[in-house]
């Protein structure tokens, strides 16, 4: 695949980039079970309910143990009481992570990427930023299109690049070539290489 390259104006340059990153086979099956497991990664438990022990009040016993013709009590926090503590109800401390071999999740990046067309894909050269810019980015993406889901890679964690394309209203997420992953690729309607991290992460080093 043949990638176009814009300099930091959003002028396009005359020369392309050839890669080999996006030319293999989709593996539908692979990609299913790598989503499933990052969105499960993503997962968090706010949701938390009191069992009995935690519920407060119910130190007396409701009533004696015999005579009263009523059914034995021993807590009215018990759970089949009104206001009295939840049964298997849902935990903060519930883990929804799940692992997948390093070879596996490579894999399902690179099939991911495989669905990536020519005109998905820019790389953006000669962009290093002293301090943030947010306007720099803004003008950029305009002039280039980016309105939707893009996904910046850089060659290495850059908190520079980081404040300057987190409040864009577009939606923009920003990661390093070694830390994409197939849901964020399949997430992305257009992807942003900047530098050298297109060939870095073809391994063209």
């Amino acid at each position: 695949m043949k990638v176009a390259v814009y300099d930091k104006a959003g002028k396009k340059a005359e020369t392309s980039v050839t890669t080999k990153l996006f030319d293999g086979k989709a593996n539908e099956a692979l990609l299913a079970e790598a989503i499933y497991i990052l969105s499960s990664n993503k997962r968090q438990a706010p949701a938390s309910t009191l069992d009995r022990s935690e519920v407060s009040g119910g130190g007396k016993k409701p009533w004696r143990q015999k005579g009263t013709g009523r059914a034995r009590a021993g807590s009215s926090r018990s759970p089949i009481w009104r206001s009295g503590g939840v049964t298997f109800g849902p935990r903060q401390e519930q883990n929804f992570k799940l692992d997948m071999p390093k070879k596996k999740r490579q894999a399902a990046l690179k099939a991911a990427l495989t669905t990536k067309k020519e005109e998905d894909v820019i790389v953006l050269k000669d962009l290093k930023l002293e301090k943030p810019s947010t306007k720099l980015f803004a003008g950029l993406f305009k002039k280039l299109d980016l309105n939707r889901n893009v996904l910046v890679v850089t060659e290495k964690p850059d908190v520079n690049v980081y404040k300057s394309v987190r409040n864009l209203s577009c939606g923009v997420k920003i990661y390093s070539y070694k830390e994409m992953n197939a849901y964020d690729v399949l997430w992305a309607k257009k992807l942003v290489f900047l530098g050298d991290s297109l060939k870095l992460a073809g391994g063209d080093k």
